[in-house]
Protein backbone atom coordinates (compact mmCIF):
# COMPACT_ATOMS: atom_id res chain seq x y z
CA UNK A 1 0.00 0.00 0.00
CA UNK A 2 0.92 3.46 -0.94
CA UNK A 3 1.14 5.59 2.53
CA UNK A 4 1.17 9.45 1.70
CA UNK A 5 3.01 11.17 4.38
CA UNK A 6 0.56 14.03 6.01
CA UNK A 7 1.80 17.07 7.36
CA UNK A 8 1.31 18.35 11.28
CA UNK A 9 2.47 20.94 13.64
CA UNK A 10 5.80 20.24 15.02
CA UNK A 11 6.07 20.62 18.62
CA UNK A 12 8.53 24.29 18.17
CA UNK A 13 5.40 25.39 16.02
CA UNK A 14 2.92 24.42 18.69
CA UNK A 15 5.27 25.93 21.61
CA UNK A 16 4.96 29.28 19.26
CA UNK A 17 1.07 29.22 18.54
CA UNK A 18 0.79 29.07 22.33
CA UNK A 19 3.18 31.59 23.47
CA UNK A 20 1.42 34.21 21.03
CA UNK A 21 -1.92 33.03 22.19
CA UNK A 22 -0.53 33.59 25.90
CA UNK A 23 0.83 37.10 24.71
CA UNK A 24 -2.52 38.03 23.37
CA UNK A 25 -4.58 36.95 26.68
CA UNK A 26 -1.89 38.94 28.87
CA UNK A 27 -2.66 41.84 26.59
CA UNK A 28 -6.03 41.40 26.69
CA UNK A 29 -6.29 41.67 30.30
CA UNK A 30 -4.05 44.68 31.18
CA UNK A 31 -5.72 46.28 28.51
CA UNK A 32 -9.56 45.37 30.66
CA UNK A 33 -7.56 46.14 34.13
CA UNK A 34 -7.06 49.50 32.53
CA UNK A 35 -10.57 50.50 31.74
CA UNK A 36 -11.67 49.03 35.04
CA UNK A 37 -9.42 51.92 36.56
CA UNK A 38 -10.27 54.12 34.39
CA UNK A 39 -13.99 53.51 34.27
CA UNK A 40 -13.59 53.52 38.75
CA UNK A 41 -12.32 57.22 38.38
CA UNK A 42 -14.69 58.40 36.28
CA UNK A 43 -17.44 56.97 37.73
CA UNK A 44 -16.89 57.92 41.37
CA UNK A 45 -16.00 61.62 39.56
CA UNK A 46 -19.17 61.90 38.08
CA UNK A 47 -20.92 60.60 41.13
CA UNK A 48 -19.10 63.48 43.19
CA UNK A 49 -20.33 65.62 40.44
CA UNK A 50 -23.90 65.06 40.59
CA UNK A 51 -24.17 64.42 44.18
CA UNK A 52 -22.60 68.46 44.17
CA UNK A 53 -24.85 69.89 41.51
CA UNK A 54 -27.99 68.09 42.91
CA UNK A 55 -27.30 69.40 46.70
CA UNK A 56 -26.66 72.93 44.85
CA UNK A 57 -29.89 72.93 43.16
CA UNK A 58 -31.47 72.25 46.44
CA UNK A 59 -29.90 74.99 48.10
CA UNK A 60 -30.11 77.35 45.51
CA UNK A 61 -33.97 78.10 46.60
CA UNK A 62 -33.87 81.86 46.20
CA UNK A 63 -33.58 84.47 43.64
CA UNK A 64 -30.49 87.08 45.13
CA UNK A 65 -31.39 89.93 43.18
CA UNK A 66 -34.82 91.22 42.90
CA UNK A 67 -33.93 93.47 40.29
CA UNK A 68 -32.47 90.70 38.44
CA UNK A 69 -33.41 90.81 34.83
CA UNK A 70 -33.08 87.27 34.34
CA UNK A 71 -37.12 86.30 33.93
CA UNK A 72 -36.63 82.74 35.48
CA UNK A 73 -35.25 84.80 38.85
CA UNK A 74 -38.85 84.70 41.25
CA UNK A 75 -38.31 85.95 44.53
CA UNK A 76 -39.41 83.33 47.09
CA UNK A 77 -38.55 79.54 47.36
CA UNK A 78 -37.30 78.34 43.57
CA UNK A 79 -38.24 74.77 43.54
CA UNK A 80 -36.55 71.31 42.83
CA UNK A 81 -37.35 70.76 39.13
CA UNK A 82 -39.93 68.83 38.51
CA UNK A 83 -39.49 68.13 34.23
CA UNK A 84 -35.69 67.28 33.03
CA UNK A 85 -35.84 70.81 30.87
CA UNK A 86 -35.32 72.76 34.02
CA UNK A 87 -33.27 69.96 35.82
CA UNK A 88 -31.18 70.01 32.66
CA UNK A 89 -30.65 73.82 32.58
CA UNK A 90 -30.18 73.61 36.48
CA UNK A 91 -27.97 70.77 36.90
CA UNK A 92 -25.35 72.25 34.13
CA UNK A 93 -25.18 75.68 36.00
CA UNK A 94 -23.22 73.56 38.70
CA UNK A 95 -21.14 71.12 36.22
CA UNK A 96 -18.65 72.46 34.01
CA UNK A 97 -20.38 72.28 30.38
CA UNK A 98 -17.66 74.27 27.88
CA UNK A 99 -20.26 74.37 24.91
CA UNK A 100 -23.83 74.85 27.27
CA UNK A 101 -26.45 72.63 27.28
CA UNK A 102 -29.14 71.85 24.81
CA UNK A 103 -31.68 70.98 26.91
CA UNK A 104 -35.03 71.60 24.73
CA UNK A 105 -37.32 73.63 23.86
CA UNK A 106 -39.34 73.85 26.89
CA UNK A 107 -40.84 72.14 30.11
CA UNK A 108 -43.02 70.40 27.93
CA UNK A 109 -40.47 68.54 25.70
CA UNK A 110 -40.63 65.23 26.30
CA UNK A 111 -38.68 64.27 23.21
CA UNK A 112 -35.29 64.20 24.38
CA UNK A 113 -36.40 62.12 27.31
CA UNK A 114 -34.60 58.70 27.77
CA UNK A 115 -37.12 55.91 27.57
CA UNK A 116 -37.80 53.37 30.17
CA UNK A 117 -36.23 50.68 28.19
CA UNK A 118 -33.04 53.02 27.84
CA UNK A 119 -32.65 52.58 24.09
CA UNK A 120 -33.10 55.69 22.36
CA UNK A 121 -29.71 57.01 23.97
CA UNK A 122 -28.32 59.12 21.12
CA UNK A 123 -26.77 62.20 19.41
CA UNK A 124 -30.49 63.29 19.64
CA UNK A 125 -31.23 62.68 23.43
CA UNK A 126 -27.63 64.14 24.27
CA UNK A 127 -28.48 66.83 27.15
CA UNK A 128 -24.84 68.44 27.23
CA UNK A 129 -21.04 67.45 27.60
CA UNK A 130 -18.85 68.10 30.44
CA UNK A 131 -15.47 69.35 30.72
CA UNK A 132 -14.16 65.96 30.80
CA UNK A 133 -16.10 64.66 27.52
CA UNK A 134 -18.97 62.45 29.60
CA UNK A 135 -22.30 62.68 28.22
CA UNK A 136 -25.18 63.46 29.57
CA UNK A 137 -28.56 62.23 29.35
CA UNK A 138 -31.98 62.50 31.28
CA UNK A 139 -34.97 60.69 31.95
CA UNK A 140 -38.53 62.30 32.91
CA UNK A 141 -39.98 62.70 36.59
CA UNK A 142 -40.70 59.44 37.98
CA UNK A 143 -42.11 57.90 41.00
CA UNK A 144 -41.50 55.26 43.73
CA UNK A 145 -44.56 54.93 46.03
CA UNK A 146 -44.32 53.07 49.22
CA UNK A 147 -46.37 50.72 51.15
CA UNK A 148 -47.92 53.45 53.32
CA UNK A 149 -48.87 55.38 50.30
CA UNK A 150 -45.42 58.09 50.96
CA UNK A 151 -43.94 58.94 47.18
CA UNK A 152 -40.37 59.90 46.13
CA UNK A 153 -40.15 61.48 43.18
CA UNK A 154 -36.59 61.16 41.17
CA UNK A 155 -35.13 61.36 37.86
CA UNK A 156 -32.58 58.67 36.19
CA UNK A 157 -29.60 60.27 34.90
CA UNK A 158 -27.55 58.57 32.37
CA UNK A 159 -23.99 59.11 32.13
CA UNK A 160 -21.39 58.24 29.00
CA UNK A 161 -18.30 58.15 31.46
CA UNK A 162 -15.94 58.23 28.48
CA UNK A 163 -18.16 60.31 26.14
CA UNK A 164 -17.63 59.31 22.35
CA UNK A 165 -15.20 56.59 22.94
CA UNK A 166 -16.46 52.77 22.54
CA UNK A 167 -18.42 50.83 23.62
CA UNK A 168 -20.86 53.58 24.08
CA UNK A 169 -23.14 50.76 25.45
CA UNK A 170 -25.54 50.54 28.83
CA UNK A 171 -25.55 46.81 28.84
CA UNK A 172 -23.67 43.91 29.20
CA UNK A 173 -24.24 40.41 27.47
CA UNK A 174 -22.38 37.23 29.64
CA UNK A 175 -20.61 36.51 27.15
CA UNK A 176 -18.98 40.31 26.72
CA UNK A 177 -15.73 41.04 28.17
CA UNK A 178 -16.08 45.00 27.08
CA UNK A 179 -17.22 47.18 30.04
CA UNK A 180 -20.62 49.02 29.39
CA UNK A 181 -19.38 53.01 29.66
CA UNK A 182 -22.91 54.68 30.27
CA UNK A 183 -24.36 54.13 34.00
CA UNK A 184 -27.55 55.24 35.40
CA UNK A 185 -28.24 57.71 38.65
CA UNK A 186 -31.21 58.43 40.54
CA UNK A 187 -31.82 62.47 41.53
CA UNK A 188 -34.30 62.67 43.60
CA UNK A 189 -36.16 66.18 44.67
CA UNK A 190 -35.12 66.18 47.97
CA UNK A 191 -31.38 66.95 46.13
CA UNK A 192 -29.92 63.34 46.51
CA UNK A 193 -28.21 61.38 44.18
CA UNK A 194 -28.34 57.56 44.40
CA UNK A 195 -25.92 54.79 42.07
CA UNK A 196 -28.17 52.59 40.10
CA UNK A 197 -27.87 49.80 38.16
CA UNK A 198 -25.11 47.11 37.74
CA UNK A 199 -22.30 49.50 39.02
CA UNK A 200 -23.85 49.06 43.00
CA UNK A 201 -23.03 44.83 42.86
CA UNK A 202 -19.48 45.70 41.45
CA UNK A 203 -16.21 47.42 43.91
CA UNK A 204 -14.65 47.72 40.33
CA UNK A 205 -16.68 50.71 40.25
CA UNK A 206 -16.93 52.28 43.50
CA UNK A 207 -17.21 51.10 47.38
CA UNK A 208 -19.04 52.15 50.41
CA UNK A 209 -18.34 51.38 54.32
CA UNK A 210 -20.75 51.60 56.91
CA UNK A 211 -20.54 53.64 59.62
CA UNK A 212 -21.79 52.27 62.86
CA UNK A 213 -22.87 54.29 65.68
CA UNK A 214 -20.98 55.75 68.36
CA UNK A 215 -19.81 53.58 71.21
CA UNK A 216 -17.91 53.31 74.14
CA UNK A 217 -14.57 51.43 73.63
CA UNK A 218 -12.08 50.79 76.29
CA UNK A 219 -14.00 53.47 78.60
CA UNK A 220 -14.30 56.25 75.87
CA UNK A 221 -16.50 57.48 73.27
CA UNK A 222 -15.58 56.54 69.80
CA UNK A 223 -17.65 57.90 66.79
CA UNK A 224 -15.93 56.91 63.81
CA UNK A 225 -16.68 52.91 63.90
CA UNK A 226 -16.20 51.61 60.24
CA UNK A 227 -16.59 48.63 58.29
CA UNK A 228 -14.17 47.16 55.55
CA UNK A 229 -14.97 48.56 52.03
CA UNK A 230 -17.69 46.75 50.16
CA UNK A 231 -19.61 46.81 47.31
CA UNK A 232 -22.29 49.17 47.47
CA UNK A 233 -25.28 46.71 47.74
CA UNK A 234 -23.40 44.77 50.56
CA UNK A 235 -22.94 48.08 52.46
CA UNK A 236 -26.79 48.83 52.02
CA UNK A 237 -27.78 45.24 52.84
CA UNK A 238 -25.10 45.51 56.04
CA UNK A 239 -26.78 48.42 57.51
CA UNK A 240 -30.34 48.05 56.88
CA UNK A 241 -31.33 44.83 55.49
CA UNK A 242 -34.29 44.41 53.10
CA UNK A 243 -35.63 47.46 55.11
CA UNK A 244 -37.27 49.69 52.59
CA UNK A 245 -37.93 53.66 54.04
CA UNK A 246 -37.77 56.74 52.63
CA UNK A 247 -35.67 58.23 55.41
CA UNK A 248 -32.73 55.96 54.11
CA UNK A 249 -33.15 57.01 50.11
CA UNK A 250 -30.31 55.31 49.65
CA UNK A 251 -31.85 52.04 50.11
CA UNK A 252 -34.88 52.00 48.07
CA UNK A 253 -34.52 50.26 45.12
CA UNK A 254 -34.80 52.43 42.02
CA UNK A 255 -33.18 49.59 40.11
CA UNK A 256 -36.43 47.66 40.46
CA UNK A 257 -38.50 49.68 38.88
CA UNK A 258 -36.57 49.49 35.45
CA UNK A 259 -38.41 47.42 32.99
CA UNK A 260 -36.18 43.85 32.67
CA UNK A 261 -36.53 43.94 28.62
CA UNK A 262 -34.26 47.87 29.57
CA UNK A 263 -30.92 47.88 28.68
CA UNK A 264 -29.69 49.43 31.93
CA UNK A 265 -31.06 45.93 33.61
CA UNK A 266 -28.32 44.16 31.98
CA UNK A 267 -25.82 43.59 34.90
CA UNK A 268 -22.90 42.08 35.18
CA UNK A 269 -23.26 38.05 35.23
CA UNK A 270 -22.42 36.89 39.20
CA UNK A 271 -22.11 40.27 40.44
CA UNK A 272 -25.02 40.17 42.28
CA UNK A 273 -24.81 38.35 45.62
CA UNK A 274 -27.42 35.44 45.86
CA UNK A 275 -26.89 34.09 48.96
CA UNK A 276 -26.25 37.47 51.00
CA UNK A 277 -24.04 36.43 54.29
CA UNK A 278 -22.52 39.94 55.38
CA UNK A 279 -23.41 40.67 58.85
CA UNK A 280 -23.27 43.75 60.25
CA UNK A 281 -21.92 44.91 63.80
CA UNK A 282 -24.96 45.47 66.73
CA UNK A 283 -26.84 48.37 66.09
CA UNK A 284 -27.50 48.52 62.47
CA UNK A 285 -30.61 46.03 63.20
CA UNK A 286 -33.81 46.83 64.36
CA UNK A 287 -35.69 50.03 63.51
CA UNK A 288 -33.79 53.13 64.39
CA UNK A 289 -31.77 53.46 61.40
CA UNK A 290 -28.62 54.08 63.42
CA UNK A 291 -25.99 53.32 60.87
CA UNK A 292 -24.97 55.29 57.68
CA UNK A 293 -23.48 54.57 54.41
CA UNK A 294 -20.48 56.50 52.78
CA UNK A 295 -19.18 55.66 49.25
CA UNK A 296 -15.42 55.99 49.26
CA UNK A 297 -13.14 57.39 47.37
CA UNK A 298 -11.77 55.93 44.53
CA UNK A 299 -8.26 56.84 45.45
CA UNK A 300 -9.10 54.77 48.45
CA UNK A 301 -9.16 51.56 46.57
CA UNK A 302 -6.80 48.84 45.39
CA UNK A 303 -7.46 46.74 42.45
Amino acid sequence: MNFKRKKAFSLLELMIVFVIIGIITVIEMMILQTRINQYGALYYNIYSALKKASYNVLADMYCPDENSDDPECRLGPRPFPDNSYDLCKRLSEFINVPKGANCGSGENDKSKDINDEASNINDDTLRFTASNASHFYMSSLKTYKFDSGEEIKYFIVYVDLNGKEPPNRVDKKPQDRVLPDIVPFAITTRGETIPMGYPIYSNTYLTAKIKYPAAEVNGAIVDDRYSKSMSFYEAIKGAWGDTISPDITYNIPFTDQIPNNSKAKSFFLGEIPTDFEFKSQEGCKGGEYTCRVVIDSFQDKRF
